[in-house]
């Protein structure tokens, strides 16, 4: 059985496990240059040389033994590790409370050691955006924006944010409005992040922060993260809400405006270089709450975080249970 992924994150990559499992010649395919997604790895250089910045998922935690099996192996191959690091909550009045312990881990040298790892072995093709779907059950086409057709595929699983999905599955001939309609009643919420590298260390006592009020939702100092030693740089990323409301703004003026709070609120210095992100869909708010659906036909399926929360952990638990499916 030759199947198709569409969509190389921590989903897209359990859903080929899975499918492999059960027998199925596994190709992915992605729109990105390279393996990550929301755990992605931003490489830059700067007027202090290059960095490495997680700018997407800061640390992902296990709460189930087939996500803590993955990140397990990731540790055994030297590209997962519990980060040992200060984290902290700080409320709208200033008060800090330290983070409940639990493990927390991270990519080694990146967050996108993780899924790096989920894919390895894989035939995944990045630079690859699927634009519509022929065919049909059990002969699926795949049609690129580059004009290319791949395919036929037995099986096809889509693990992409529900607009994005919606996007494929409304331009493809076949009648997928069950799958539409779940998609739209999905809701994810964006996030502007800025990273900035600054010529001076900085040290406000702590190497993380969840922060309650304000536009900064998180901020994390990236050379405090095994692997990504380099000038001081940190992270900041804003709250839903904050970046919803100033999504299409330029992404300097957006960098302006979470530096000075970071300045205000703890006297973070000027950056030498930043650069601003904006994750469209990046915090799942409402889920329909099962891990996958498939088409009529059974033969093409649907996954994600999106359908059941914000946690890089329910990508992996989608994906599982959308590869199985495929394959039942």
């Amino acid at each position: 059985m030759l199947a198709a992924v569409i969509g190389a994150g921590l989903a897209g990559a359990a859903a080929a496990r899975a499918l492999a499992a059960a027998g199925a010649d596994v190709i992915l395919f992605d729109k990105g240059r390279g393996p990550g997604g929301r755990l992605s790895t931003r490489r830059a250089e700067t007027p202090l040389g290059p960095v490495r910045i997680d700018h997407g998922a800061q640390f992902v935690t296990a709460e189930t033994p087939a996500f803590q099996a993955l990140l397990d192996e990731a540790e055994a191959a030297g590209a997962a590790q519990v980060w040992d690091a200060r984290l902290v909550s700080i409320d709208r009045s200033g008060g800090v409370e330290a983070l409940r312990p639990k493990p927390r881990w991270i990519g080694t040298g990146g967050m996108n050691a993780l899924v790096r790892t989920a894919l390895a072995g894989f035939d995944v093709r990045f630079g690859a955006r699927a634009q519509r779907l022929t065919g049909g059950p059990g002969a699926w086409l795949i049609h690129f924006d580059d004009a290319r057709i791949e395919g036929p595929f037995e099986r096809v699983a889509i693990t992409l944010p529900p607009e994005q999905l919606i996007d494929l599955l409304a331009r493809s001939d076949a009648d997928f409005s069950g799958l539409i309609a779940e998609a739209r009643a999905a809701r994810i919420g964006p996030c502007w992040t800025v990273m900035g590298v600054h010529e001076a260390a900085f040290d406000p006592a702590f190497d993380g922060a969840q922060m309650l009020g304000g536009a900064i939702r998180w901020m994390a100092r990236m050379n405090a993260r095994p692997g990504l030693d380099g000038p001081e740089c940190w992270v900041l990323q804003a709250s839903p809400d904050w970046s919803r409301a100033f999504l299409e703004d330029e992404p300097e003026t957006v960098a302006r405006r979470l530096s000075e709070e970071a300045f205000i609120r703890f006297g973070l210095p000027e950056a030498v270089w930043r650069r601003a992100h904006r994750w469209r869909y990046a915090l799942v708010e409402a889920a329909p709450g099962s891990p996958s659906a498939l088409d009529a036909s059974a033969t093409l399926g649907v996954g994600g975080d999106w359908r059941l929360g914000p946690r890089a952990e329910f990508a992996w638990t989608s994906g599982l249970a959308l590869g199985a499916a495929l394959a039942a």
